[in-house]
């Protein structure tokens, strides 16, 4: 792997019904590029929205480089993070990034040339960490909180990772060549689960073919977030937690 900045960036978002969020995250997207100047192609994965997120990230392709895959039928985040990858993959040269973020509006993109500047001091994997000194978590219920720290030291213990204590968080950077050979080894199991368990998964498999994975600060704003979780933190947080326990006794190729 190289330790150079990646020079072109793919900026996937895996969305379902987040037509009020979108646009908003858009603008700030549009913000970042005329700042920075980095070279940004956003990649909107469509999972089978019902409200107009479709049509709005259509629209939006007059006013930036957008890329819209559309799954047409609702199939949870794993079929998103699976397109995305393959897109990146077939398009992307392998010191470009993927960089991965929720489409609701509580990751900022001003955290992306952050991202990339720690894939140029040699990470394959950077990861926005809500555990990393100086990290900002607004808006999320106590209870959570305390449950998503738990969670993460039971991760830890059974599948610890160097330079990686956020196994769950969305908002990372890939090096293209990483995921090329993950797809090289994995093919079409290399994203197995459907759910936000697709995350630790891919990580994971990441980490066992030697990747260089480190974290910075997460800012994550969830009092910034316009709509309801759709996500089940409790019935998805128990399933990953036996998936781990699945995978440390039988290996990934479990089913």
């Amino acid at each position: 792997m190289t330790t150079t900045r990646p020079r072109g960036i793919y900026l996937g978002l895996p969305a379902y019904n987040e037509e009020i969020a979108l646009p908003r995250l858009l603008e700030r997207v549009v913000r970042l590029i005329a700042s920075s100047g980095e070279a940004v192609t956003v990649v909107v994965y469509n999972d089978g929205s019902t409200d107009r997120t479709l049509t709005i990230a259509r629209e939006w392709q007059t006013r930036l480089p957008l890329v819209v895959l559309d799954g047409v039928v609702n199939r949870g985040l794993g079929a998103g993070l699976r397109a995305l990858i393959e897109y990146a993959v077939a398009n992307g040269d392998d010191n470009d990034a993927l960089v991965i973020m929720d489409c609701d509006d509580t990751h900022d993109p001003s955290q992306i040339p952050e991202i990339l500047d720690a894939m140029a001091g040699g990470a394959d994997v950077a990861i926005a960490s809500r555990y990393a000194r100086n990290a900002i978590v607004r808006g999320v219920p106590v209870f959570r909180r305390a449950t998503a720290i738990g969670a993460m030291v039971l991760f830890k213990l059974i599948h610890p990772i160097r330079g990686a204590w956020d196994y769950t968080c969305g908002y990372r950077g890939y090096r293209i060549a990483a995921l090329r050979a993950a797809s090289a080894r994995h093919g079409a199991g290399l994203i197995g689960e459907s759910g936000f368990a697709c995350m630790v998964e891919i990580l994971l498999k990441l980490n066992a073919q030697g990747v260089r994975i480190y974290e910075v600060p997460l800012q994550l704003r969830y009092d910034l977030k316009p709509t309801a979780s759709k996500m089940d933190v409790g019935g998805n947080t128990r399933r990953l937690l036996m998936l781990l326990v699945r995978w440390r006794i039988l290996g990934f190729g479990a089913p």
